[in-house]
């Protein structure tokens, strides 16, 4: 697996890229991806961001992650023993930060949150549909509890949050 992490200057540093890391192998794993894959992580500021909403959304306005898929870990089309390229994920440390009080999270487990949030969309999850909507939220949990677990904290403090659609988009 590789992660490819990249920071604008002046963004908040709330995960250290071994955290980074470790959460997107532990996904994987969990998600049952043992092939060669490729992850590209960049934490933007808002500007950055918002111009993407923008452009690739139709969204006029700063959001905390965006998803970019390239190709499908299961694609049977990728020799098995081939690198797949899953995708970019786009986090703003900035608008996590700021949202995650209203959460009951603290900016780590927001930005936590998100990087796993966006990582299940490159892996096919979506919640558009309130019933996907509650899958995704409630494989989101389990991770996190796992990671919690996983890093000697308590899995019972993680908060998801509501259920996530775009409906209101």
């Amino acid at each position: 697996m590789n992660v490819l992490i990249a920071r604008d200057e002046n963004t908040e540093l709330l995960l250290e890229d071994a955290e980074v890391r470790d959460i997107c192998a532990q996904v994987l794993e969990a998600e049952g991806v043992a092939r060669p894959v490729e992850i590209s992580v960049s934490f933007v500021v808002d500007d950055t961001i918002h111009e993407l909403n923008r452009t690739w959304r139709g969204i006029d306005r700063v959001t905390d992650v965006l998803s970019f898929e390239c190709d499908a870990a299961d694609d049977p089309a990728i020799p098995n023993n081939e690198l797949v390229e899953l995708g970019d994920i786009i986090l703003a440390p900035a608008q996590i930060a700021r949202q995650a009080p209203g959460f009951n999270n603290t900016p780590a487990d927001e930005c936590r949150l998100m990087l796993v949030h966006g990582l299940l969309h490159l892996l096919g999850y979506d919640h558009i549909a309130d019933d996907e909507a509650v899958v995704m939220e409630a494989r989101e949990d389990e991770l996190l509890r796992a990671l919690a677990v996983a890093r000697g904290d308590d899995a019972d403090a993680v908060s998801v949050g509501p259920t996530t659609n775009h409906a209101h988009d």
